[in-house]
């Protein structure tokens, strides 16, 4: 069987030491698992969780280790043949329309009405969140406006090699809030700070 923290690592390059270290709440794992079943069914979901030796189930305010979640990633990859990379980006999307969706819908709501507000008050809905969930480690976003329709947002998180998943949520909330984007990556010679940074082009709303 392949170790898929190695497999992660090279594929999505983490390093497996730091993904041991931090928890995961059970919601995350929810989420793969109503992913796989939507788009792929019971049967494909049970071999990626029988080959990632996870549970069937998930506590959704429980935490779980990181490893897990990025097992189920692994396991992913292997069961349907594709790249985590596009694995991440299904996840991010499905996280902002179906997860967030149903769990967040108030907050989500009420954190912006458009896709430059939304991403602004990010970090603050994060610290509302946290008032339930007290051990989250959610990631950090700096939004800076570069004109009409024209954004810079950097991001920062202790957990390596998720980019594909935040690049994901971005288009979940372009659909969201009917704004079609378009993202640049900035080489991180050009980036100062320790963070992600993109370039993000959007459509303006009527």
């Amino acid at each position: 069987m392949i170790d898929f923290l190695a497999f992660i690592s090279h594929n999505l390059n983490i390093n497996p030491n730091q993904v041991r270290t931090v928890n995961m709440y059970g919601l995350v794992n929810k989420a793969v698992k109503g992913l796989v079943l939507e788009q792929f069914g019971e049967e494909t979901w049970q071999k990626i969780r029988e080959t990632a030796q996870a549970p069937d189930d998930y506590v959704a305010m429980q935490g779980y280790d990181d490893a897990l979640t990025y097992r189920l990633v692994g396991a992913a990859v292997e069961v349907l043949g594709v790249p985590a990379e596009q694995i991440l980006h299904a996840f991010g999307e499905y996280w902002v329309l179906k997860t967030a969706a149903i769990h967040y819908a108030d907050m989500m709501s009420s954190t912006g009405s458009n896709l430059f507000v939304f991403l602004q008050n990010l970090d603050a809905m994060h610290s509302r969140i946290k008032v339930s969930m007290p051990n989250l480690n959610p990631p950090s976003f700096r939004v800076k406006s570069l004109g009409d329709g024209l954004l810079q947002v950097d991001y920062f998180s202790s957990r390596e090699g998720l980019l594909p998943f935040v690049v994901g949520l971005i288009h979940g909330l372009s659909k969201h809030f009917d704004q079609a984007v378009e993202i640049e990556h900035i080489d991180p010679k050009l980036n100062p700070l320790p963070s992600k940074r993109m370039k993000i082009k959007y459509q303006l709303k009527a």
